[in-house]
């Protein structure tokens, strides 16, 4: 006996799903719906099988080949034109020579075939129905027989007031050959509108076999979700080529779940999977395969394809994901929703319920979707944020990613041009170096192979070098699952807006100076930098006044390798140095007390890429963000009076109170890093020791620290005495969500809108007020107004933010 799948439904009730594959291939329990079926053929000892094919037939053939694989033959037979269902068939007419079974490709079943093929024959049947019974038969075919199982009528998807029947046709039929004859070839033609009435009108014998087997008609996103469940609770038979670790829960190979995960039954997860600390897969969950849940996310009753990653804290309830998915942190997707391949939903956003996302789009960090997103994507042709290239491993940046873009950097180098390439100590920073090497070097650039460094270290190797640039590869602090990569031009600075658009048109265009196999260079590998780098800071200091004083310092740092350079480093300035080990930042409220009750002078926390820098002195004062830039303020018009300095302009007014006192100078720039780099190099701070002692005080955690200490040595005071020198102020700082769309509308008519007070332009809109400032500043990356400001008091900085922050709630609400 042979069988014809129809398989060339373009299942549009099934979009997003079907965006991009036919509808038998869509899975179920992590396998197509069509395997499923074949499985079912097989069981039976039917192995030959016909299938007709019209959308995407290529994705069917890619997978299921010639059958072989499966343990059947496959024949395919693709329609130009749609032909209808029995005209389908007809289009395989040549294989059709015996009594054949038709059974669509896109329903899930485990009917007994056997039984259903021995009813037919019993009966000397020319066609039999395959059908089931249904408690509201409203949107399938009506089918009526008699007594013996003979078909008496007919009724496709009837009112209510039509219903004479429960039982509908599953579009599963056993045929015998020659009732073919009665269709025209290449004709359009459907079995249940023309061939089955025509053959009730002819009194050829058809009959209907009513099968108590599971039967589902996968119409729409509700029934696929059902499926699910049903295989879950082992309504219908299907095979689950996975190891069952516990009653209701299947586990494929290579899946490594955290001890502290709870599974519910009953799920079911794929292979080479990930599931974290305390994350949930709840009861009637199905992750299919590479799928990776961080910690404390949860997923309940949701059906998640391939290749999806889901962040910190993120939940899904009842939804379907489709392929690569990125849900950043603490997303919720809500009942019914679906998210098609490749999107990205950013930072707590929310998706309704019944919400349809087609593929390939951007949802906005703290966006409320209450529609369907079909058209447009806000995912613009942009690598860089506001601080550089950061996104996680393998999901936003992949190492074929890195390659290119490494080709795209050093695309606007001339060849033969020389940069350095650096990373940290992570085995997975390291591997992305070498793919940015590999790019980097096929467009004819000499690259210097640095060793593990840390981010200030690899700034002052380009200058030592003579290099034109480089790149340094390291790992966020608060998720060692993401990467973070600086670019840096020819004097160690964060390379320009200017330059960031470069490397992006060459990479989108794949504009790329390939060079020939005799042009690429060599690769030079440098080892031990950080011993010059050390004795270049050393060199540059009064060593004579640290080692006079003997210092005692508590050096705090979540990384092995920054304490493993800074706790020599001060030794050998006579210092005394206890070190221990802070995860981050935000701990560091836990060690002050430690540091009070020790008789240390001050304690320094410096991050794991020894860019950020935070004091406690004595007393557990915490100097950091505006106290600190306010501390090397002082510090640079002390040790240099008349000098500039370089501040954001967030920074707070008191330092132009310290710079009158000192006769300095302060210079305003954008809130960026960068643009902090650029106005430095802009104000020629590199042309002497002491302007250049402030680049290193705002960028260079570990030469800072000595800057400092250098400072307090040669003033003969402490930290707490210098802190003292700063005058109070007051700031405050809150943000609001505002859609990307509305930020211009926001800061056109706060502009417009403003009553007497003098207004600054530079990076947002800064108002001048008698008794404070506000800045009102668009984020760069996120869909969020954030708003700065600086009063006479702590509750005076409170009102002015609170006052902007209800005139951009209103301006958004107009």
């Amino acid at each position: 006996m042979k069988a014809i799948i129809m398989a060339g439904g373009e299942g549009s009730r099934l979009r997003p799903l079907t965006c991009d594959m036919p509808k038998p291939m869509v899975p179920v329990m992590n396998v197509p719906i069509m395997e499923h079926i074949i499985n079912l053929l097989k069981s039976h000892g039917i192995t030959e099988i016909g299938v007709t094919l019209m959308y995407l037939p290529q994705k069917i053939k890619d997978y299921f080949g010639n059958g072989s694989h499966f343990g059947v033959n496959i024949h395919y037979f693709t329609e130009d034109t749609p032909l209808g269902t029995a005209g389908s068939v007809k289009n395989a007419n040549d294989f059709l020579d015996e009594t054949f079974i038709v059974i669509s490709g896109d329903s899930l079943t485990d009917m007994d075939i056997t039984k259903a093929v021995e009813f037919h024959r019993s009966k000397e049947s020319k066609a039999t129905l395959v059908l089931t019974r249904v408690d509201v038969p409203l949107e399938y075919g009506v089918v009526i027989t008699d007594k013996k199982g003979a078909i008496t009528g007919f009724l496709e998807k009837p009112s209510w007031s039509e219903v004479f029947s429960d039982t509908v046709n599953t579009g599963t039929y056993i045929l015998e050959p020659e009732i073919m004859d009665y269709l025209e070839q290449g004709k359009k033609t459907d079995f249940s509108q023309d061939l089955f009435p025509l053959l009730l009108e002819k009194k050829d014998p058809m009959f209907g076999y009513i099968m108590s087997d599971y039967w589902c008609d996968i119409g729409d996103l509700q029934a696929y979700l059902q499926a699910h469940y049903d295989a879950l609770e082992g309504k219908v038979k299907l095979n689950i080529d996975l190891t069952e670790i516990k009653k209701g829960v299947w586990v494929g190979s290579g899946t490594i779940i955290d001890s502290q995960a709870v599974l519910n039954t009953p799920c079911l997860i794929g292979d080479n999977c990930r599931i974290g600390s305390k994350a949930v897969i709840d009861s009637f969950s199905i992750l299919g395969n590479n799928n990776v849940i961080e910690d404390e996310a949860s997923i309940k009753r949701s059906v998640l394809w391939n290749g999806n990653y889901i962040e910190y804290g993120s939940e899904i309830r009842g939804a379907i994901l489709c392929n690569k998915v990125n849900l950043k942190h603490y997303v919720r997707i809500f009942e019914n929703a679906v998210v098609g391949d490749n999107c990205i939903i950013n930072e707590r956003a929310i998706i309704k319920p019944n919400i349809s996302i087609w593929p390939q789009k951007t949802v906005d960090s703290l966006a409320i979707v209450d529609r369907n997103i079909i058209w447009g994507s806000r995912h613009s042709k942009t690598i860089f944020g506001e601080n550089g290239l950061s996104g996680i491993i393998n999901v936003d940046i992949s190492p074929e990613f890195a390659t290119r873009l490494g080709a795209a950097y050093g695309s606007i180098f001339k060849k033969g041009s020389k940069v350095i390439v650096s990373s940290t100590t992570s085995n997975s920073a390291r591997m992305f170096k070498h793919a940015f090497i590999s790019g980097m070097l096929s467009v004819g650039v000499e690259v210097f192979n640095m060793s593990s460094l840390l981010t200030p270290i690899s700034r002052h190797a380009i200058s030592f070098l003579s290099v034109e640039g480089g790149i340094h590869i390291k790992l966020s602090d608060d998720n060692p699952n993401k990467l973070r990569v600086d670019f840096m031009d020819a004097k160690g600075a964060s390379i320009s807006r200017v330059m960031e658009r470069k490397i992006e048109n060459s990479f989108f265009r794949e504009d790329f100076k390939r060079c020939s196999g005799e042009e690429i260079s060599r690769l030079n590998n440098i080892t031990d930098f950080k011993n010059y780098y050390v004795r270049s800071i050393l060199n540059e200091i009064d060593t004579d006044a640290i080692r006079s004083n003997s210092p005692k310092i508590c050096i705090v740092s979540p990384s092995d390798f920054v304490i493993s350079i800074v706790v020599p480093m001060l030794t050998d300035l006579g210092c005394k140095v206890a070190s221990f080990s802070s995860s981050n930042l935000n701990e560091i409220d836990t060690i002050v007390d430690e540091i009070k009750s020790s008789d240390a002078n001050f304690a320094a926390f410096i991050d794991s890429n020894g860019e950020t820098l935070v004091l406690i002195d004595k007393n557990g004062k915490i100097v950091k963000d505006d106290l600190f830039i306010s501390l090397t303020s002082l510090i640079s018009f002390k040790t240099n009076p008349g000098s500039k300095v370089v501040v954001p302009i967030t920074a707070p007014s008191v330092i132009e109170i310290m710079a009158e006192k000192h006769k300095g100078k302060v210079v305003r720039t954008k809130t960026s890093p960068q643009a902090v780099m650029e106005q430095m190099l802009n104000h020629n701070l590199f042309k002497n020791r002491d302007n250049m002692d402030q680049f290193l005080l705002n960028f260079d955690a570990l030469a800072g620290l000595i800057k400092i200490l250098e400072f307090l040595c040669m003033k003969n005071t402490t930290l707490s005495d210098i802190l003292k020198e700063i005058p109070d102020f007051y700031v405050s700082k809150k943000k609001i969500f505002c859609p990307w769309e509305l930020k211009g509308r926001v800061m056109r008519t706060l502009i417009t809108e403003k009553s007497g007070e003098k207004v600054e332009l530079l990076d947002g809109v800064k108002f001048i007020l008698e008794n404070g400032w506000a800045l009102v500043l668009p984020d760069a990356d996120l869909p969020l107004c954030r708003i700065y400001s600086e009063g006479d008091t702590p509750n005076v900085a409170d009102i002015i933010s609170e006052k902007y922050l209800e005139k951009i709630k209103a301006i958004i609400n107009l």
